[in-house]
């Protein structure tokens, strides 16, 4: 739980971290980032740790998701935070399905030894995998209106070309990271990559930075430049109106004509002027003179007028003092504002007194124009005395009326962009009011900022229509430049897989070789100590051999003679014996020991077998003892041969390791299997020497050797024999307490069927067979193996002619007729097989029995002979019977 809670931990934490400070160095207006690293530290987390990453991935796209909140309060809103874990949820299987493509559709795990593995893994937990946050993410933001429905696509190909950077690069560090055990290989993937990766991600950023500092430049020198734009046009309004002011404080009795021609032109320099009126000073008691000469000089039916409660023109209220209109210009839509008192408005009246106290210009409240009663407007009074210097004689206010609107809508900032002005009279805190609000939709807030004039508090926000920076450029190449980072990623990793490869492929190779060169040395040793075995077992009955024949040849008692002779004999079995252990193991050493199945009688070959080491037993006063059901027909197919091969050799050991006690030999079967176990009383094998026992030229340990003589082969051969024939061989053992040696046979041999020969000549008694009246031809080279076999024949009665090589034996059949050939194999000037050759092919003997004779007993020797035409084959030494009877077999035939 502790370990979960650490990878949940540090997974939480990678992820957030590395996603705070991508946005942070990498975000750019309307783009998502080019390389999102937190979903390619999520796939290696689900490559590396399975299931365990879920909640560390989950936590820090959650707590990622939510850094962009304004208030930590806002988390508790549901929707934000249904959205945020949306997010985190997609997130999650987006990585999930990456590493599971990887592992069950790819099946096989980023392996970062091979590039194309690399590549292929990431392109399908990137670019493809990466769909599924992109899609949860764009909808999203599209659903809770985040972004407008136009900019949904570029927004999911933003993210989705984000997040598959991200895998493409931090996946294959994340996993170099922890897959490499070499902390070198480690470093030579990760810094340069990491290195790269942050210097480009650091000049986009100073880039980003120098951009968005124009940007904002350029936006301040704009704001400057509607701002005096504005105080510019206020300005000139005061101008226009001061310079009215001046005409009438300098004039006595101003006509309307004359007032028309002063303002026509003012009204052609500024359109947002919508009018300029003259308001004069009336006292109470001047009020009936007042309308009485007004009415007489130029308005027939002027009078002094103020607005009902309904809104209906009616005469002036009694007050004190009266502000009437006298002139307006345009007089076109301002008739009815003729003769309306501005004192019979309050917030009017209070500007009027404002003015006329502080002799300066005054802007009042906003109001409804006489002129258009749905748009809201300003009236600029300016006081008009007739002594500037004692501010005596009142004679009225200057008046412009002011449309904010066309003052907002004559300001054009440039030829592209209209920069529009909002103006709010906040003169009263308590009470903001309006006095022009542009249209601001698809607008960006340029400044808000403050504005006295006029003796009141307006509130101007500037406008400009919503100008996207165009950051495509900038994006691309931080696309391109995570691309080169990717490909530097793919290149190392290649370069270091490489590397591995190579090392690795180096020490296995080194390790392979010292194991060889181990092995080499204890075979060295071994093969020596089985030379030393070889010449100790060859030297024995040979030491024997001619010991005995030179007692042999110092005796006169004839009989006594052939004791020694026969012993003679025994030894060279012996040596016989060893010679053909080491023919069995070099055939099954190359594969080329044939054996043939045949039906065996097992109860039959066992006590055969037991008959034959009797003798050995009885020297040494040992109990033997066949352990079998004698009412079961106990029938095996298989090599009755090697079978036989293998007791003997088993029983043979049980004898000479056995000093006392007795021997056992038992066999039972079972549905499938034949059993043999040969067990003894013997000295024993330790559990150390049981594991190289049946191995080749090993013994129990080098004393066995000195003591108890051996090469070392014949447990070997035993097994090899036992594995051809379909079985297998056991030890049990125990030092000083015996052995017991088990070998199981199957009732179907998987051996090929022998083949049955013709004619059988095994069991012909030849004790009486005469070959006086044979001719026959010996084809020997040796001297020595003349002597022998011509003195063997001629112990039938045969007198056989001798040819010394192949060229010879031609020469001696092409003049004489014979009724069979004895030939040697390796002769010089011409060997066996090409005389054979000859014979048959040149001088067409296709009938002449050949036997050949040879000291080569492997297999390949006997089919080549008999492939080049030779009738049979006999080994050297040559066992007189089985030359007899190879000999009675052919010359009978020639006979019938």
């Amino acid at each position: 739980m502790k370990g979960l809670f650490k990878l949940s931990f540090s997974l939480a934490c990678a992820y957030f971290i590395t996603g705070y400070f991508s946005n942070l160095l990498l975000a750019i207006d309307g783009f998502a980032v080019a390389s999102w690293p937190p979903a390619g530290i999520a796939v290696a987390s689900f490559l590396l740790w399975g299931r365990k990453s879920f909640l560390g991935i989950f936590v820090g796209a959650l707590l990622t998701s939510l850094i962009h909140l304004d208030n930590v309060v806002d988390i508790l809103n549901w929707q934000v935070f249904f959205q945020a874990a949306a997010i985190a949820i997609a997130v999650v299987f987006q990585a999930w399905l990456g590493a599971q493509i990887i592992i069950k559709v790819i099946k096989a795990p980023l392996d970062l030894s091979s590039l194309k593995h690399s590549v292929q893994s990431l392109i399908i937990a990137g670019p493809v995998c990466c769909i599924i946050g992109a899609s949860v993410g764009t909808s999203l933001l599209v659903f809770n209106n985040i972004i407008a429905q136009h900019a949904a696509l570029d927004s999911f190909i933003a993210w989705w070309i984000g997040d598959s950077i991200g895998v493409l690069i931090f996946t294959p560090l994340m996993l170099a990271a922890f897959n490499y055990s070499v902390m070198r290989y480690r470093l030579q993937v990760i810094l340069p990559s990491l290195l790269i990766y942050i210097l480009i991600s650091v000049s986009f950023y100073g880039a980003a930075s120098v951009k968005k500092e124009k940007n904002i430049q350029k936006q301040e020198i704009k704001t400057l430049a509607v701002q005096d734009s504005i105080t510019h046009k206020l300005d000139e309004i005061s101008a226009h109106l001061a310079l009215l002011a001046t005409f009438f404080s300098s004039s006595e009795d101003v006509s309307f004509k004359e007032f028309r021609q002063f303002t026509a032109k003012q009204l052609s320099y500024s359109e947002e002027i919508l009018a300029f009126e003259w308001v004069p000073y009336v006292p109470k008691s001047a009020l009936l003179e007042y309308q009485q000469m007004t009415q007489l000089a130029d308005v027939e039916h002027f009078f002094v007028k103020e607005k009902s409660p309904t809104n209906q023109w009616q005469a002036v209220a009694e007050r004190d003092v009266y502000y009437p209109i006298r002139y307006a210009y345009p007089l076109k839509g301002n008739e009815d504002a003729i003769g309306f008192d501005l004192a019979s408005n309050d917030f009017m009246q209070e500007a009027l007194n404002q003015s006329k106290t502080l002799n300066e210009m005054v802007i009042s409240q906003p109001v409804k124009l006489v002129q258009n009663q749905a748009e809201l407007g300003v009236l600029f009074l300016h006081p008009v005395f007739g002594s500037i210097e004692t501010e005596d004689d009142f004679k009225g206010f200057a008046v412009a009326v002011v449309s904010l609107k066309k003052l907002s809508q004559s300001l054009l900032f440039d030829h592209e962009n209209l920069v529009t002005a909002s103006f709010l009279d906040i003169n009263n805190t308590n009470n903001t009011h309006a006095i022009y609000i542009a249209n601001n939709e698809s607008m960006d807030l340029l400044k808000s900022y403050q504005l006295l004039i006029g003796n009141r508090m307006w509130q101007v926000e500037l406008h400009e229509p919503l100008v996207s920076t165009s950051w495509l450029i900038y994006w691309l190449a931080q696309i391109v430049g995570m691309l080169f980072v990717w490909l530097l990623v793919a290149f190392l990793i290649s370069v270091t897989g490489t590397n591995v490869q190579i090392r690795e492929q180096v020490a296995r190779q080194t390790r392979t070789l010292r194991q060889e060169k181990q092995k080499a040395d204890e075979a060295s040793q071994i093969k020596s100590q089985f030379l030393a075995n070889m010449s100790h077992e060859v030297r024995t009955p040979i030491n024997g051999i001619k010991g005995l024949h030179y007692l042999a040849l110092q005796q006169n008692d004839w009989q006594q003679a052939r004791t020694y002779i026969e012993q003679a004999d025994g030894a060279l079995g012996v040596l016989l014996r060893v010679l053909n252990d080491l023919l069995d193991f070099s055939k099954m050493e190359a594969g080329k020991l044939d054996l043939m199945q045949e039906p065996v009688d097992i109860g039959r070959l066992a006590e055969e077998i037991v008959n034959l080491i009797q003798f050995e037993v009885s020297v040494k006063s040992l109990e033997i003892k066949l352990d079998y059901d004698k009412n079961t027909n106990l029938m095996i197919n298989t090599d009755a041969i090697r079978l036989k091969q293998v007791l003997l050799n088993l029983l043979n050991n049980a004898v000479k390791f056995t000093a006392q006690g007795s021997i056992t030999l038992k066999i039972w079967q079972s549905k499938t299997m034949t059993y043999l176990s040969v067990s003894d009383t013997g000295i024993g094998i330790s559990k150390e020497a049981q594991k190289k026992l049946f191995r080749p030229f090993a013994q129990a340990d080098n004393s066995t050797s000195r003591q108890y003589g051996g090469t070392g082969l014949g447990l070997s051969i035993c097994k090899k024999l036992v594995e051809l024939m379909g079985g297998a061989i056991d030890l049990k053992s125990t030092a000083g307490q015996g052995s017991t040696f088990t070998f199981s046979l199957p009732l179907n041999s998987p051996l090929p069927k022998v083949e049955k020969s013709e004619q059988s000549f095994s069991d012909v008694d030849i004790e009486n067979v005469s070959f006086a009246n044979s001719a026959v031809l010996l084809v020997e080279d040796n001297p020595l193996n003349q002597h022998v076999a011509t003195a063997i024949l001629k112990t039938k009665g045969c007198v056989a002619d001798i040819a010394n090589d192949g060229f010879a034996a031609i020469e001696m059949l092409t003049e004489k007729s014979y009724d069979i050939v004895l030939m040697d194999i390796q002769m010089p000037k011409m060997d066996g097989l090409q005389a054979t050759k000859v014979i048959r092919n040149e001088l067409g003997l296709l009938d002449l029995p050949i036997i050949g004779l040879s000291a080569n007993a492997h297999d390949d020797d006997v089919k080549k002979a008999l492939a080049c035409g030779m009738n049979s084959y006999i080994t050297k030494p040559i066992d007189a019977n089985i030359l007899f009877k190879a000999l009675w077999h052919y010359l009978a035939a020639i006979e019938k």
